[in-house]
């Protein structure tokens, strides 16, 4: 997987074959998600479960993966990464087969659990393996490019799922889902691939200097934590806006508020074509604070919007946001490691997205039960703004000399 120079003399070339794989094997795993993702509540109902129930069913798929991303990163930086991402990715296409093989929410309940667990290792694995084919100088142009097809596939995915579903039922949908994300997994296979890293060989890194024999050091990228929350709280945004936005089109009457979704999605799309440039040759001090000033503007307009039309703005304003956002900040992530520790600072980053999405409807149901919409909205505006005094705090005195003593994105031992 060696970076190759540019045919035009301007650098180290981006997309080479096996970077634009990894691209299509993300949005594969990520499309057969998405097809069942708004389906399975529905399917747990259907098997007799109650609705108390299935909507822990769903929650339990994300804990899972939270809970297996730290081993996951740690175990693609002391073994073969394309080995991990291609089991991982197998198990996970098999979990979609018992799906359909459920007769039971007990069944169901432990094929939910071992699917999470193999998509927190799988995304983590695959995320790993494309930052190493990323030229260093590009990374954030990379990280957004190969973004591209996560967020095409939450734009289809549950909109074809559904109609699938009416056409072809539930266990004929989870098993055309699963061959679809097996041919990820025949993608990955086919993709050129030696470990730099032998299993045997001890690194003594500058990161690891100081965490050997700590678990938790070799779980956790620590120069990475601040990067992954601040990411975490367009993710905490995310999971306010999910849960509640419908809820509050109903109570202010606003026609078609699902509109915010549509919008939302093909601004993000654009933005992380078009503004992954921006993360590599921007201070990321700048654009992380406009990013999260800009989600402030998008909640706080949501707080007081009585009108389609400020709603779809709000959409926008979020997309630009998060879509620049956490393209730079996945990028100080993989920049603030050394090259063995990429698979950790993988994991790490998303272990953030995970406790936003997680936090969110917790945190924002228990300010909209307690004092209303509005106030949830404002809530989540005014932390994002606690979030940009905490990173710059950490940017300012340690974050930015961090990356300073690393020379193309790896620590000088």
């Amino acid at each position: 997987m060696d970076i190759k120079k540019s045919e035009k003399g301007k650098g180290p070339k981006l997309f080479t074959v096996c970077y634009c794989l990894l691209i299509l094997v993300s949005f594969l795993t990520s499309l057969s998600y998405s097809l069942i993702q708004t389906l399975i509540a529905t399917y747990a109902v259907d098997l007799g479960g109650t609705l108390a129930a299935a909507g822990t069913l769903t929650g339990l798929f994300s804990t899972a993966a939270m809970i297996c991303r730290p081993a996951g990163g740690a175990l693609c930086d002391v073994k073969n990464k394309k080995i991990i991402c291609l089991v991982s990715t197998i198990v996970f296409a098999f979990g979609f087969f018992g799906y359909a093989l459920s007769m039971n929410m007990t069944a169901l309940l432990i094929f939910r659990l071992l699917h999470g667990a193999a998509f927190g290792i799988s995304g983590t694995a695959n995320m790993a393996l494309v930052a190493e084919s990323i030229p260093r100088q590009r990374m954030g142009e990379g990280l957004g490019y190969y973004g591209v097809g996560q967020v095409v596939s939450q734009i289809i995915g549950p909109v074809f799922g559904v109609a699938l579903h009416e056409f072809i039922g539930f266990k004929a949908l989870f098993f055309l889902v699963g061959f679809i994300c097996f041919g990820a997994v025949v993608v990955l296979a086919l993709i050129p691939y030696e470990n730099r890293r032998p299993e045997a060989e001890v690194y003594e890194t500058a990161d690891s200097k100081n965490k050997t024999g700590n678990l938790i050091g070799r779980l956790i990228a620590a120069n990475c934590i601040i990067y992954a929350l601040t990411a975490g709280m367009f993710s905490f945004m995310n999971g306010v806006t999910n849960s509640f936005l419908v809820m509050v089109g109903e109570e202010r009457s606003i026609p078609h508020i699902a509109l915010f979704f549509t919008v939302n999605a093909g601004c993000l799309f654009v933005v992380r074509l078009l503004m992954g440039k921006i993360a590599d040759e921007a201070p990321l001090t700048i654009v992380v604070t406009i990013s999260l000033l800009v989600g402030f503007s998008s909640m706080f307009m949501l707080s007081k919007a009585a009108v389609l039309p400020v709603v779809l703005v709000a959409a926008v304003l979020k997309a630009l946001g998060q879509g620049v956002g956490q393209i730079s900040l996945q990028s100080a992530c993989v920049k603030s490691v050394d090259e063995s520790r990429v698979g950790v600072a993988s994991s790490t980053y998303y272990i953030g997205a995970d406790v936003g999405n997680s936090l969110g409807p917790i945190i924002g149901g228990t300010i909209s039960g307690a004092y209303g919409y509005a106030s949830m909205f404002r809530g989540v505006a005014w932390i994002s703004v606690a979030m940009i005094g905490v990173f710059l705090v950490y940017e300012l005195s340690y974050g930015a000399k961090k990356r300073k003593g690393l020379k193309n994105g790896y620590v000088q031992v």
